[in-house]
């Protein structure tokens, strides 16, 4: 069914004809295969990648100058807390160490007082009088040194031994003069190992006057230690042992 026409067709003319007859016909297979080309190479091309758009700094931000204050403000601070800490510590050391010091004076000064210079002053005595026995010196004289201490200690555990024994009233007092200045020095070591005496001051003052009463007291400890007094004269041997393993001045 065709449809009718309202107005009657318009005839062509002569060089309308000639046109049409002289340009070929476009070919539309080919104008496909190109379109399609196109469309396999836009396909196969990697798409362009895109920055994220950066936000823009607010007002809140941006660093002001009294924010950088406040943070330098903060950071002094800090430091300054550290300072005093520090400070705070290095004062309570140097406080300690003067307590120590002082503590150890005091001991120095007990020491000194009549009492302990007579008692030691009486046990050298003692001492000097048996090592100057004519016999015993010489035999002591041909010892060498290294088997001297062993010699020294064996003559203080018979002293002793012999003065535990008598009932002589200076015998007595002799041994009580030992009790005491052992336990002098024993309490010496125990104020350095709790740190509230200073080492160096005691070694300075006090050296000599240990290493020569262990010397030959240490089998008078033994003694007291084999009946039943445990512990009797370990704290003058620690001491004595310190002394000697700390450096020279």
């Amino acid at each position: 069914m065709t449809a009718k026409r309202d107005k009657p067709r318009k005839p062509l003319s002569h060089e309308m004809m000639n046109e049409a007859l002289a340009d070929p016909a476009p070919d539309l297979d080919a104008h496909r295969d190109n379109a399609k080309d196109h469309d396999v190479d836009d396909d196969a091309r990697p798409a362009s990648v895109r920055r994220p758009i950066e936000p823009g700094k607010t007002s809140a931000d941006r660093v002001t100058l009294s924010t950088r204050v406040e943070q330098y403000t903060r950071i002094a601070a800090s430091l300054g807390v550290a300072l005093a800490a520090i400070t705070g510590a290095y004062q309570y050391v140097e406080a300690n160490e003067d307590n120590r010091r002082e503590r150890s004076l005091e001991i120095v000064r007990n020491w000194q007082s009549e009492t302990n210079i007579e008692r030691y002053t009486a046990i050298q005595a003692f001492v000097e009088g048996k090592v100057n026995e004519p016999t015993l010196k010489a035999q002591l004289q041909v010892l060498s040194p290294d088997a001297l201490p062993d010699a020294q200690a064996n003559l203080g555990r018979a002293w002793t031994a012999a003065l535990r024994d008598s009932d002589a009233p200076e015998d007595k007092r002799i041994e009580r003069h030992i009790d005491r200045l052992m336990l002098f020095f024993a309490q010496m070591e125990i104020c350095i190992d709790s740190e509230l005496c200073n080492a160096k001051v005691l070694r300075d003052y006090f050296e000599l006057e240990v290493s020569t009463f262990w010397t030959y007291f240490k089998g008078y400890a033994e003694l007291r230690q084999r009946a039943s007094y445990q512990g009797y004269g370990d704290p003058v041997a620690r001491l004595v042992e310190r002394f000697a393993a700390m450096p020279d001045p």
